[in-house]
């Protein structure tokens, strides 16, 4: 067989040169995106179990329990009367704000989650499936799985679930993210 050979100027490899390092360049800066997506992903994830626990625990205030907490904020300090209730109503504004954000994230996890499922259960591959149950092991169940559990349950090693872990955080991104 015939080995072809081309010539090239100088200026040609210049530009592929260049072409290349923008396609690394652009390698790297992906590759750090999916970096921050798995941990903002992880980050979520870990405080699943204690934000939904927290959400079920306090409810919203009605308007009459609101007009209670404003009258004893000003029973209890007798101050500027306005100074007092506005305080009050920044606060419970604060505690209901924090109440509907945590609701979000615990919805946009749970709905995460679901089309992650439904991927897994779609695909025909039983490592997508196994690396469902181990992220849903680890952080959805209501009994928290540490690694070792999680890979005795799925009779592999510890390394592999981490790997896994990763895997499946990377692809929920996609779903929490949109990324």
């Amino acid at each position: 067989m015939k080995e072809a050979r081309y010539s090239l100027t100088q200026e040609q490899l210049n530009d592929l040169a260049a072409i290349a390092a923008d396609r690394a360049e652009e390698q790297k800066t992906q590759k750090r995106k999916d970096n921050e997506n798995v941990r903002i992903t992880k980050k979520k994830l870990q405080s699943y179990r204690r934000v939904k626990a927290s959400l079920a625990e306090t409810e919203e205030f009605t308007e009459d329990e609101k007009i209670e907490l404003r009258w004893a904020f000003v029973r209890d300090l007798m101050g500027s009367g306005l100074d007092v209730v506005e305080k009050a109503d920044n606060r419970i504004r604060s505690v209901e704000n924090k109440r509907k954000r945590d609701s979000f994230e615990i919805q946009s996890i749970d709905k995460a989650m679901a089309l992650y499922k439904k991927e897994a259960d779609n695909s025909s591959s039983e490592e997508a499936k196994r690396r469902y149950r181990e992220l849903h092991a680890m952080y959805i169940d209501d009994e928290a799985h540490d690694v070792k559990e999680i890979a005795e349950m799925e009779n592999i090693s510890e390394k592999i679930v981490y790997r896994d872990i990763g895997i499946a955080c990377k692809i929920l991104a996609v779903y929490l993210l949109g990324m």
